[in-house]
Order: structure tokens, then C-alpha cells, then sequence
């Protein structure tokens, strides 16, 4: 995907930037970060007074967080040439194609995707010409094209599923006490897994207590089946007592039936929680499943210049004297 990335001068003067050694920075991501990848291009805009296209790179990491002035998510750019001269606003708005793109109307200092891929066309026609390599350091080539976010939804949803499927094999008895630990990790008191006979249509009884001002009491149903239907939700109601109020939870899905059932608001309302809604929250609570920190690097390559190597080499040769 192509991208424009602008910056206001007043914040990062990136010509000046540009007149340096280095080739690889950090850029804030606070908008598109669910849709940046390793190795888009990136066109990068200079707002202000002398608007103007100043640079082409591309990205070379996924987005993490890292606090600062410009936000808390960044993604790590490299520079490959500067336009020169640059382009600038008052030829992009004399472009019937690029003057109604967004970035050439106003100041904003954001990033922006290039969805249109006329507007891709007439800037590389209009900086063809203009591309200078970035001296100081060799132009860093983009990395495969490796869909990290893609590989890790990927994995996530066949965990995800694996779970999902074992659960639904569960025997009864260790699906109620594992919604019972779901619950406690939900925040609710004093939930108990009720006796098989005489309860009422209800597996699991707890308490929620309500920013420590009420105590909501909780009955719930537990149903380690394929279809719940109507019947169910409408036992659980019947078996409410005064200021209770009904949860069902189940391995697989709902009736439109049920469904229609719970939202009844002409009744007591029964919140639903099926086999999708329950992996999701035993993924956040690590119940069955355990996250795993992934190391990721990022290139500095404005490190290997002679003075910070030199800098480098000397404060290792005094540590060791």
C-alpha cells in the first residue's frame, strides 16, 4: 500500500532532517495503524507556509508503542530519496488529478492512505525526474514482504479455534467450574457451582458488586451444546427471585428464537454468551490459553556511522580498563 505521511516544521523540520547522515527514523501512527505493513511506501509531506513533497521510503517495522509528543504508536521509516525540487502544494493544486486530495487542501498533520490509485500514478509522474538518492548511507531495501499482522490474526484465530473446539468436548461438570473461574476473573464474589439436583435451571450463582455500591445477584445457566433454544432462556427467568438477573452461556450458539427471547423488553433481560463471545474473554483472561511475548527488532542503522562506532569502541575499551 502507498501512504502520505505529513509533518508540521514547527514540530519536526524534516529538511533539515533530510540534510543529515541518517536514513532511518521513527514516525508516529496514531491513525491507520491497523492497516500499515511492512513495506509500503511512503510519500512524506512538509506542511506550513512552503508546503511541499520533500521524500519517498517505506516502512520497516510494524507499529509498537512507545510514548512521546507525537503519540503513543510509531513505526519505524526508512528514507530512499529526496524530491528535488520538491513538489509543491501550489503544483499539486494546479493538478486536476491531486487537488482534491485531502492532504493538499488543508495542514493537517496526520497519515494518510492513498486509496486511489490515480493519485499513486500522478504523483510518481510528477516526481519522475526529481528522485535523488539519500546520501550518507546506502538507500536500506525493503524487507520481504512478511505479513506480521496477517501471521499473527492468523495464529490467534487458530488458537482461538482449537479452544473453541475443546471446550465443546468438555464433560458438563468441568465446563460449569471453568465458567466459574471465568466469572471470578470477571470480578464477581462468592460464585458457586450449585448442586446438580433442585437448582432451578441454574448451574453457577455469584455476585457482582457494582463499583462497591450494590450487589447485583447473578444466576447462571451453563450449556455445553451445539443450539440453545428458546426453552432455556425462558427457564432461566422463571428461576430468578427479586433483583436477580440471568446469564447463559454456552460452547456453541443461540436460536434467533432465544435471542429474541433474551432482548424481550417487555421481561427481565438475559444477557447471552455463546461459544465465540466466551473464547474471546477466556483469550483475554488467559484461561486454556497463555499469551507469549514475541521479540521484534527494529533497525538502527544511524548507529553504524564512524563517530558513534568510534563512541561505541572507546566507552567498551574503558569499561574493561
Amino acid at each position: 500500500m502507498d501512504w502520505l505521511f505529513q509533518c508540521n516544521p514547527k514540530r519536526f523540520d524534516l529538511a533539515t532532517f533530510l540534510e543529515g547522515e541518517s536514513v532511518v527514523d521513527r514516525w508516529a501512527m496514531n491513525q491507520g495503524k491497523d492497516l500499515v505493513s511492512v513495506g509500503d511506501r511512503v510519500f512524506f509531506w512538509q506542511t506550513g507556509e512552503e508546503a511541499r513533497l520533500l521524500a519517498i521510503g517505506h516502512v520497516i517495522s510494524p507499529v509498537y508503542e512507545r510514548e512521546s509528543s507525537f503519540g503513543s504508536h510509531v513505526v519505524d521509516i526508512a528514507f530512499e530519496h529526496k524530491v528535488v525540487p520538491p513538489l509543491t502544494r501550489d503544483e499539486a493544486r494546479a493538478n486536476e488529478t491531486l487537488r482534491n486530495f485531502t492532504p493538499f487542501r488543508s495542514w493537517q498533520g496526520t497519515n494518510f492512505l492513498i486509496r486511489d490509485s490515480s493519485i499513486v500514478a500522478e504523483l510518481e509522474r510528477n516526481i519522475e525526474g526529481r528522485l535523488v538518492p539519500i546520501s550518507g548511507q546506502p538507500p536500506v531495501s525493503p524487507p520481504p514482504p512478511v505479513e506480521l499482522d496477517a501471521a499473527i490474526k492468523t495464529d490467534e484465530r487458530e488458537k482461538t479455534n482449537a479452544l473453541r473446539n475443546y471446550i465443546a468436548a468438555m464433560d458438563p461438570t468441568a465446563f460449569e467450574w471453568l465458567v466459574r473461574a471465568l466469572f471470578l476473573k470477571l470480578g464477581y464474589a462468592n460464585v458457586e457451582v450449585t448442586k446438580r439436583s433442585g437448582d432451578g435451571g441454574v448451574d453457577v450463582r455469584a455476585v457482582l458488586a457494582a463499583a462497591g455500591v450494590g450487589r447485583i445477584k447473578t444466576c447462571i445457566q451453563v450449556k455445553r451444546q451445539q443450539n440453545v433454544g428458546r426453552p432455556v432462556v425462558q427457564n432461566v427467568r422463571g428461576s430468578l427471585g427479586a433483583h436477580e438477573v440471568g446469564i447463559v452461556v454456552t460452547s456453541g450458539g443461540f436460536s434467533d428464537e432465544a435471542r429474541a427471547e433474551a432482548q424481550d423488553q417487555t421481561k427481565a433481560p438475559i444477557t447471552l454468551i455463546d461459544g465465540r463471545e466466551l473464547t474471546k474473554l477466556l483469550l483475554k483472561h488467559q484461561i486454556g490459553i497463555q499469551h507469549v511475548n514475541v521479540r521484534l527488532y527494529r533497525l538502527v542503522l544511524d548507529n553504524l556511522v564512524k563517530e558513534k562506532l568510534q563512541t561505541l569502541v572507546e566507552e567498551s575499551e574503558e569499561s574493561e580498563s
